[in-house]
């Protein structure tokens, strides 16, 4: 059976090698019109992709980085999935490469911390820490409960107000059937302060083991009581995904920087993939209190 993955490779293939025909070069070809572009580019794979049910389409046309060409997405749909590519064009439609600029004069960590919203998100430590780390985690997964004991017990009580620990979801529901509703249950918290976040996302790690799709509710809960929370309003939110937006938010955020598993640390930009040991987070770390300003 032919699967989208398998012709987003292949249309991969063919962005990386489209080109127009020959042709006298001396004379710049005029600019086209976005939607003149979008089609060339849809006729062009619609000829070269060939897969019953498959359906291609430019969903972006805007401006691009590079002078002389503007920045796309290819879309391609099989049977209710669908996958997005990246793509340049010349501006004369005539040339098309697949991907994305890299402007190598940039600070890439920088790149990477601009696209992370730190604003109103769960976060401990002074927002002027000279290291920010942003953990994208799943509840469920136990490399992240394993993360967990080790910023919690270790590296966070060394580091002290030296260090902003910033918290994002990235619930892998296809593997971990409550992961998702976790992640709900502790935005919902947030709604009703940022300690009452860390009192979910506490309780959620420590009882792992215990939570279930069917109890998971009824746990988040029962972690609220006696500490202030609104359990009324804390179920009701769980129960109504309320705060669902706000985890798509974040595993929105995720694909954008690339992040795909879990946990995944940036640490003042720089990727860090894996449960680490307390000795892999301090050599990140003393490096970047070494660097930072």
């Amino acid at each position: 059976m032919v699967t989208l993955g398998r012709w987003v490779a292949l249309v991969s293939v063919v962005l990386a090698a489209a080109c127009g025909g020959g042709g006298d070069t001396e004379t710049a070809p005029a600019a086209v019109s976005d939607d003149a572009l979008k089609e060339a580019v849809v006729g062009y794979f619609q000829r070269a992709v060939t897969q019953p049910g498959l359906e291609i389409e430019v969903t972006e046309m805007g401006e691009a980085p590079i002078p002389g060409m503007r920045k796309g997405k290819l879309a391609a749909t099989l049977s209710g999935e669908k996958k997005e590519l990246g793509f340049y064009v010349t501006a004369d439609g005539r040339w098309l490469i697949q991907g994305d600029a890299t402007d190598l004069t940039a600070d890439p960590m920088a790149e990477v911390m601009e696209k992370i919203t730190l604003e109103g998100q769960p976060s401990r430590g002074p927002d002027d820490a000279k290291v920010t780390i942003v953990e994208y985690s799943d509840y469920q997964c136990p490399f992240c409960a394993r993360a967990y004991e080790t910023l919690e017990k270790e590296v966070l009580p060394a580091y002290g107000d030296r260090v902003r620990f910033v918290f994002k979801n990235l619930p892998l529901k296809e593997i971990h059937p409550w992961a998702e509703g976790a992640a709900l249950a502790s935005e919902c918290a947030l709604r009703q302060g940022n300690d009452h976040f860390w009192t979910l996302y506490n309780g959620l790690f420590a009882q792992q083991k215990d939570i279930t799709p069917a109890n998971l509710a009824d746990k988040a809960v029962a972690m609220a009581e006696g500490t202030g929370m609104d359990t009324g309003a804390l179920r009701t939110c769980i129960e109504k995904q309320e705060a669902l937006d706000a985890v798509q938010a974040d595993v929105a955020e995720a694909t954008e920087i690339g992040v795909t598993s879990t946990p995944t640390f940036i640490i003042n930009g720089k990727r860090v993939s894996g449960a680490q040991t307390f000795e892999g987070f301090k050599a990140i770390l003393d490096q970047q209190l070494g660097t930072a300003g």
